[in-house]
């Protein structure tokens, strides 16, 4: 009796093991599957940065603290080419001030905002753009309907300018420049610790976006607010997967590093460095970080330049509500050369880069680059 019990409890025991482990498997897939799935929504958790270790002054936050934060930031971008910051000690009421002076802007009549539309001819990319002004699909330019608006800061000086902002939307400029403040002081932890991770010095790369903490030194950074207007305002548009229009088209950033606020509405897709693309769930009060085309330079290749968009997708959040999202994309200072700050991989030599920036790793012209990129995709 004695002993067939102990065989019963041990064929329990083995059973019990066996769907632990089956249950663990499936786990471990679903987990793998979910990271990787084409168009799948992002829940992988591994990109989830909680930045409390360097909440601070940019000069204050101790260098190990940096180092640390930095091994770990830069592993996701050299693997994935994104990442959420949370608890990022960023101030989100300057985003929700710029969010609510955007809209007041974007809802006034065409006539008004037109008023403060970006100069034809590129000798300034200052100001206002209206749906279909910019074209970023690097793929098929000629294609995709762009359909957005969004009011760009940018230049030491325009940016310092009162005039050249809405003059019927009070608090406009100030709204603006609080952001910035707050911005700045992340993009020089963040550039910190990229440059620790890249074995360089803490100030590599701050000390050549000198423009953060100057405001009279020359720069093509800038300071982008958006908005999506809800698609029941657009009868005519086309929707889903093969569509001729987009919110806002397959691209690299132009700059070093992008921080990008987004509302809770969705649409944004990131494409991973293994090539699928995913969608990047709004998660609240969260910062994107996003790797840019210059970045991948002084890098030498080793943090590649990230491909995003903002796909229509027929939902009735989206159907219903406008979808807004700001983005502080610092660049190098006036006509700093960008050129690789460290070997390149021998694998990286000689091989092409993406269609998304410039073809190799060889030396850009900061302003060049930039001015080279409005330039191609301003329709006005």
């Amino acid at each position: 009796m004695l002993k067939s019990s102990r065989m019963c409890l041990s064929s329990c025991y083995i059973c019990w093991i066996s769907s632990a482990t089956l249950c663990l498997f499936f786990i471990i897939f679903h987990s793998l599957n979910s990271s990787s799935y084409v168009m799948g929504r992002n829940t992988n958790r591994s990109m989830h940065f909680d930045c409390s270790s360097i909440i601070g002054n940019a000069k204050d936050v101790a260098k190990n603290d940096l180092e640390n934060f930095g091994q770990v930031l830069g592993d996701v971008l050299t693997g994935v080419g994104f990442a959420y910051l949370t608890n990022h000690g960023f101030d989100l009421k300057k985003v929700d001030k710029v969010y609510e002076v955007s809209k007041a802007f974007f809802e006034l009549p065409n006539e008004t905002k037109n008023k403060m539309r970006k100069p034809p001819g590129a000798t300034s990319f200052h100001g206002y753009a209206g749906p279909g002004d910019e074209t970023l699909n690097a793929i098929s330019p000629n294609v995709a309907n762009e359909l957005r608006q969004f009011y760009d800061v940018t230049g030491h000086k325009e940016s310092n300018d009162e005039s050249l902002f809405p003059s019927e939307i009070p608090g406009f400029k100030k709204a603006i420049d609080e952001f910035r403040i707050e911005s700045v002081n992340l993009a020089d932890k963040l550039l910190r610790c990229i440059a620790l991770y890249l074995g360089l010095s803490e100030e590599e790369l701050v000390k050549r976006h000198t423009h953060m903490r100057d405001r009279n030194v020359p720069t093509q950074t800038v300071i982008r607010s958006s908005m999506y207007s809800p698609l029941k305002t657009m009868p005519q548009v086309q929707i889903g997967n093969d569509s001729v229009d987009i919110r806002c088209g397959e691209h690299c950033d132009w700059h070093t590093i992008s921080l990008l606020f987004q509302d809770l509405i969705g649409g944004l897709d990131i494409r991973t460095i293994s090539g699928n693309w995913i969608e990047a769930t709004p998660i609240k009060n969260s910062i994107i970080l996003i790797s840019g085309d210059l970045l991948e330079i002084y890098s030498g290749g080793r943090l590649p330049a990230t491909p995003h968009r903002v796909r229509i997708l027929d939902d009735n959040m989206l159907t219903n509500k406008p979808r807004q999202s700001l983005v502080f994309a610092p660049s190098p200072d006036g006509f700093e050369n960008v050129e690789p700050l460290l070997p390149i991989p021998g694998e990286l030599k000689g091989k092409p880069r993406s269609i998304y920036g410039p073809r190799s790793y060889s030396k850009v012209n900061a302003h060049e680059w930039v001015h080279k990129r409005h330039s191609a995709a301003a329709t006005y």
